[in-house]
């Protein structure tokens, strides 16, 4: 279990290299730039710059010592360079901008690429850091103004494909770690967020933070990985240095920050994305600050350590994690450049390792080093245009696996590496300066070589290429993948019952069985084994809300809501029942949990919210859940609003998912694609009991408290498009969707009845059928089954479970299920996973207080050697998404899959041969009747007949008494 409150890194310590292992004896360019980080690394040099300021020099990063006279030098453009950097997807690629107005990159310290990118001096320049080619400079046009460009600098073209004004100036720029937002701070002590993929973002913002930092002093900003959170330095009107970290979607008041002592220079920030700790650099000053950068943190940006330098600072980076040793417990090693460390000694690079304490160093920690950011591209630059989903290549630190590894995405995306030519270059390369029709290196590669994305799928079991999203991920992304099986639908996890159960058409939509009659009146529940049960949950969480479920089900983990502090989730593997151990893997959300969901087409992402307002993404691992597991937290989603009260993925789009919150006046319901706030649905004063998705994610249904009427809402215009009464009682009722046209709503009427109502899509005025139920204070929990035509009601707090068929507009009763425990819960598995052999129509989970039993629903059938494909019609595929997420918020309509439950041993009944039928005429039945009774009446009279073999002795004879 991991408390994500605490940072498992703040333990670690710093300390000053050896001198052996300093880059002494250097001659530096002592002018100072506001962009300029003084020192940029990649996997095998370090760069700064050289005395006259117009060259780079780079030097070996494995040869420290003096090297002073062993550095190569990099001549640039006859203007002093004012900042430089080094790219993350390519080793030996370095880009310098200087005060002229020109660009200039270095690969393999040969020169390829000059242009002219400004006409004023350069402010910064940034390699984009998931396509190779792209760069990105700004420059300040005048005192007020400035202005971004980006360039395809592979391409033979020397104009840019995308460029924006800023107002207030420009101070620097950091691009978004997957490449889809770029932020700016400007003079005003502002920071502006652009998204250059997006038609008509020229000029355009899609957000700036408000003025925390003082207007005219030196500002930065970062972005934290790929996270949507960024962090910016500046000094307040007291002249101190300040850093503060943001949460994209709500830039009114930054998340936290942090206070240091005064001084005129700039605060240089760097940020760790595997261990999320922010280090701060005090140009000028001899200190390098160390902070919680969690944003999921208790107290985010609060401050761990500091190391003391023996000189001024004058640049400082972050070595990258492959170089890290690893074996020795090295999370991080910060390069600082200081100035003279003594009479007539030169500038020097000073290492300074941070090691995380271990009591042995004997094996390698793989809790302190997940796989990390390989320096390779993640997409084409046509991809990244039509804003195509990302996934970052992630490399494994153990020595043992790295090299390996490193090898195998080399072999993935080698061909998205771009070659910089010069511009005199004889056979100039094609122009991709602008749009282009998208031609994914990763969905369509070259003939000579097999699917990328198979050979990803097939990978060494060293090798896990994940997207992984830093905690604090909120609403700026656009579609979040969080594997690469994720990216093609065809490329999908199979479970060995599943392995006949392939999509085998396209339906029309989503629609109810059309019947004239009862078929489901002999259903009978039943409860599976008890070595099928989960027992001895002691601790399981009796205050859940009543309008949520405290445990659910997927194809792989079933989790439950279990007390405790921190918000507990206990997290079981489905296919593994029996006693839960004293201590089962759980999730700590940091808060009380209001609401659990599992992602349905990622089986191993679980959902957490909590009262504290956060949204979290866990990744379950694939090991045996038993004792201390570690949940990795995925994505984080801090909503503004006071309080989550549900949460909803969206049934048939990746990555899509409605939360309910609420405000002191309102409740309204948030709409995220990946991390970002799309659409706001359904805000009213009146409060909201629940809601759902329509089956195929087109409307949202809820019912409000106070006017107590039953709403449906069309989810991306956020248009009201029906409404009508619901249940005459204020307190919780439930809803469920029976296909696209049909709703049901579980709730109380007057004098606490509960009832059941079945309301038509087209008309909410007045419900087609109701049905009371009894009289109780339990809530009623719908669970529907399209397919079959059923409502299943789970009574909380009752032992039992109701069910109902739509036959017509009516609801018709159908055979109780009772259980020995009273339930706190119960949840669904999808029709695939159900036993349609034995006629099972449902497999589910039932959560007492101790133990989660199995239970299931089956109906007798004449025939059950065949397959019943009259009860078991083609079903909805709930694990594939049926449309494109892009394409669903474009507003294309889903169409759902089909999959055909017919196991391969089994032949339908449809196709079965008839019954044969026995001729027998009337006249010989009854003389067969007759003889029978003859032979009948015989058979006594002759045992009436027959002398007994023993008979008592009689009276005249002679015996021993005689005289």
């Amino acid at each position: 279990m991991r408390l994500a409150k605490f940072n498992k890194y703040r333990n670690a310590t710093a300390s000053l290299a050896t001198r052996e292992a300093w880059y002494s004896d250097l001659a530096l360019d002592a002018s100072d730039s506001v962009s300029a980080d003084g020192l940029a690394i990649d996997g095998h040099s370090l760069y700064v710059k050289a005395t006259g300021g117009n060259s780079l020099q780079a030097i070996d990063l494995n040869c420290p010592g003096k090297v002073g006279s062993q550095t190569t030098t990099l001549l640039g453009p006859a203007g002093r360079i004012v900042d430089w950097t080094t790219a993350l997807h390519h080793d030996n690629l370095v880009a310098a901008a200087d005060s002229q107005g020109s660009v200039t990159v270095w690969q393999d310290r040969i020169q390829t690429v000059t242009f002219d990118a400004h006409a004023s001096a350069c402010v910064s320049v940034r390699f984009h850091p998931t396509v190779a080619g792209v760069l990105a400079t700004s420059a300040n046009s005048g005192p007020t103004s400035g202005e971004v460009r980006l360039w395809n600098v592979s391409a033979d073209t020397q104009t840019p494909f995308w460029h924006t004004n800023v107002d207030n100036g420009i101070d620097s720029m950091s691009i978004r770690g997957d490449g889809q937002l770029l932020a700016a701070s400007t003079r005003a002590g502002t920071c502006a967020i652009f998204d250059p993929r997006l038609a008509g973002s020229i000029d355009s913002a899609v957000g700036v933070t408000a003025a925390f930092h003082a207007a005219g002093r030196p500002t930065r900003v970062l972005w934290t990985g790929e996270a949507p959170f960024l962090i910016t330095t500046g000094q307040s009107k007291m002249r101190e240095r300040s850093a503060a970290l943001w949460d994209q979607r709500n830039l009114a008041k930054p998340l936290a920050s942090l206070q240091l002592q005064p001084s005129t220079k700039t605060l240089i920030p760097f940020y760790d994305e595997d261990t999320r700790l922010a280090y701060f650099a005090e140009k000028g000053d001899v200190i390098i600050h160390w902070a919680d950068g969690d944003p999921s943190s208790a107290t985010p940006l609060a401050q761990l350590g500091s190391v003391v330098l023996p000189a001024p600072i004058s640049g400082c980076a972050l070595l990258p994690k492959p170089q890290l040793g690893v074996m020795r417990g090295e999370i991080a090693r910060v390069h600082a450049v200081v100035e003279s460390t003594g009479a007539g000694q030169g500038a020097a690079i000073v290492p300074i390792p941070h090691i995380a304490p271990r009591r042995t160093y004997l094996d390698f920690h793989s809790d302190l080093f997940p796989d990390t950011r390989a320096p390779l591209p993640a997409q084409s630059f046509e991809c990244w245009l039509d804003q195509a989903p990302v996934c970052i290549p992630k490399m494994a630190l153990d020595p043992a696996k790295s090299a390996d590894s490193l090898a195998s995405l080399r072999r993935t995306y080698c061909s998205l590496l771009s070659r910089y030519v010069p511009a005199d270059a004889a056979e100039p390369a094609a122009d991709h300066g602008s749009r282009a029709e998208p031609e994914d290196a990763m969905l369509n590669p070259p003939a000579e070589s097999e699917n990328r994305l198979s050979k990803l799928a097939s990978a060494p079991a060293g090798l896990e290429v994940k997207q992984h999203n830093m905690p604090g991920a909120t609403a700026t992304a656009s579609v979040n993948k969080r594997t690469v099986e994720q990216h093609d639908p065809k490329v999908k996890p199979v479970v060995a019952d599943q392995l006949a159960r392939i999509p085998t058409k396209q339906g029309s939509g989503w629609k109810l069985p059309e019947t004239d009659h009862a078929r489901f009146k002999y259903l009978e529940g039943f409860a599976y084994r008890p070595t099928d049960h989960f027992t001895n949950l002691l601790n399981v969480n009796l205050r859940f809300s009543q309008q949520n479920d405290p445990v659910r089900v997927g194809p792989k983990h079933i989790a439950v809501s279990l007390k405790g502090a921190g918000g507990q989730v206990g997290v079981f593997c489905r296919d593994s029942p029996g006693r839960v151990p004293d201590n089962p893997a759980t999730i700590a959300h940091g808060a009380d949990v209001v609401d659990i969901e599992l992602d349905p087409f990622d089986p191993g992402v679980v959902a957490t919210a909590g009262v504290d307002g956060r949204l979290q993404m866990w990744r379950v691992p694939d090991i045996p859940l038993v004792g201390e597991v570690t949940f990795e937290l995925e994505e984080y989603i801090h909503v503004t609003a006071d309080r989550i009260h549900q949460v909803r993925f969206h049934p048939c789009a990746r990555g899509v998912v409605a939360v309910l919150v609420s405000d002191i006046d309102a409740y309204s319901i948030y709409v995220y694609s990946g991390l970002m706030l799309h659409f706001i649905v359904g805000k009213t004063s009146d409060g909201i009991h629940s809601f759902e998705w329509s089956p195929s994610g087109d409307h949202i249904a809820l019912t409000t408290k106070k006017s107590r009427l039953l709403r449906i809402y069309d989810a991306r215009s956020q248009d009201l498009l029906v409404s009508g009464s619901a249940m005459d009682s204020i307190r919780p009722s439930r809803i469920a969707w029976l296909g696209n046209y049909r709703i049901c709503l579980a709730g109380f009427s007057t004098g606490s009845r509960r009832q059941l109502a079945l309301y038509s899509t087209d008309d909410l005025s007045r419900p087609l059928s109701t049905v009371t139920i009894d009289v109780g204070p339990g809530v009623l929990v719908p669970i529907s089954d399209a397919d079959c035509g059923i409502i299943y009601l789970d009574d909380r707090g009752s032992r039992l479970t109701h069910a109902f068929e739509v036959v017509g507009d009516q609801l018709i009763e159908l055979p109780k299920f009772e259980s020995p425990l009273p339930s706190l819960g119960m949840a669904a598995l999808p029709k695939v996973y159900s036993d349609v052999a034995q006629c099972e129509v449902l497999r589910a989970y039932r959560l007492s207080s101790q133990s989660l039993e199995s239970v299931g629903f089956r109906v007798p059938r004449k025939r059950p050697e065949f397959f019943q494909d009259a009860i078991f019609p083609d079903t909805v595929d709930t694990e594939t998404p049926a449309v494109d997420t892009l394409a669903w918020l474009g507003g294309a309509a889903a169409l759902p899959l089909l999959i055909n439950l017919c196991p391969p041993d089994m032949k339908p009944l449809s196709e079965a041969p008839p019954v044969p039928v026995r001729q027998r005429t009337f006249a010989v039945e009854t003389e067969q009747t007759a003889n029978n009774t003859k032979d009948a009446i015989s058979a006594m009279l002759s045992r009436v007949d027959e002398p007994d073999e023993e008979q008592a002795p009689s009276p005249d004879s002679e015996s021993d008494w005689d005289d």
